[in-house]
């Protein structure tokens, strides 16, 4: 989905100068999908303009969200952590997201980015564009995503909620 975004955005002219970088870990058993993705990325001519960096350990991915204005990740399933989202608002890069999963929870709960239509690669298209486009939405998006992050998702504010989740089922529990 992705990859098929980038290629309409490519296509378009609108961005002469984008890049995709993709990251992330994969196991042999989608060496098969990940081969197709790497044959659609050389029917295009875009082996230049797409990278694909395999697995990234902490610093890396530190150095990643630095590199990138948009961050996404179009899973066709409903993604029930969203974790690498998290890690990108974090680190203050706005997200284009499926509209299904946990992925509302975090876009809306932060004002971190955009959700498209899940399994649409045109709707990522454009929602991706939106935010190339428009340098001021995307800083803006990008410390709001920061600040609702910390503020509302913090490991402190977390255990905290699981603690008092913890302490009002054991009251109910503890009745005599």
């Amino acid at each position: 989905l992705l990859v098929d975004a980038f290629i309409r955005l490519h296509r378009s002219g609108e961005f002469p100068n984008l890049q995709l970088l993709v990251g992330g870990y994969v196991s042999r058993a989608y060496q098969i999908y990940i081969d197709g993705i790497r044959k659609t990325i050389a029917d295009n001519n875009l082996e230049d303009r797409i990278k694909l960096l395999g697995t990234l350990e902490r610093a890396d991915k530190l150095k990643f969200f630095q590199q990138i204005d948009v961050f996404s990740v179009p899973a066709p399933y409903r993604e029930p952590k969203g974790i690498s989202i998290l890690e990108a608002l974090a680190a203050g890069v706005p997200v284009v997201q499926p509209d299904h999963g946990a992925y509302p929870e975090w876009v809306n709960a932060t004002h971190g980015g955009l959700l498209h239509r899940p399994r649409d690669s045109a709707d990522l298209a454009e929602k991706l564009a939106v935010l190339l486009r428009d340098a001021e939405m995307r800083n803006r998006m990008g410390q709001q995503g920061r600040a609702g992050i910390f503020e509302k998702f913090s490991s402190v504010k977390m255990a905290s909620g699981t603690l008092d989740v913890f302490r009002r089922l054991t009251e109910r529990s503890v009745t005599v």
